[in-house]
């Protein structure tokens, strides 16, 4: 192998290594988000001061994570059906380092087509996880706890002795 084949293939691998490691956390923030929303639903019910609306807000925020997790791991469902879908963020992450672990040559046009698919479009659903996070689960816990709702994780109660 040559030097520059060899700077490009290391070059590449640290590329794929950096994005399978936000993948994965991403994934695993989604996939925490969604037991919180369930636990949230949960103290919603119990919560008979709540408006009617903040269970529609927490309704919303899990359609859009089920979105996100869609984006990121596929329909689970479909596959489930053996329905032939598009690969998910994850499975083009996950074909690249399988084809790059044993690498002695620099990356494949394919492979380095996949990782442009899979940074692209992580970009974007990056994005709408943190503004779900950020924006709506936050807005939605802080009209929780002004409703006097049962503690969730994640969230830091307020209190002030009177």
């Amino acid at each position: 192998m040559s030097p520059a084949d060899r700077a490009a293939l290391g070059e590449f691998q640290q590329k794929v290594a950096r994005l399978q490691r936000a993948v994965s956390g991403a994934l695993e923030t989604a996939n925490q988000l969604k037991t919180r929303i369930g636990l949230i639903r949960r103290a919603l019910n119990e919560t008979p001061s709540a408006d009617p609306r903040l269970t529609d807000d927490a309704v919303a925020i899990d359609k859009k994570t089920n979105e996100i997790l869609k984006a990121l791991r596929g329909d689970q469902a479909l596959r489930a059906r053996q329905e032939n879908l598009p690969d998910s963020i994850s499975e083009l992450v996950g074909t690249i380092v399988g084809g790059q672990r044993m690498a002695i040559q620099r990356p494949t046009q394919t492979q380095m087509d996949h990782y442009t698919a899979a940074a692209a479009e992580f970009g974007q659903v990056l994005a709408r996880l943190r503004a779900l996070i950020e924006g709506d689960l936050m807005k939605l816990e802080k009209s929780m706890e002004a409703a006097g709702a049962p503690w969730t994780p994640g969230r830091i109660p307020e209190w002030k002795d009177n």
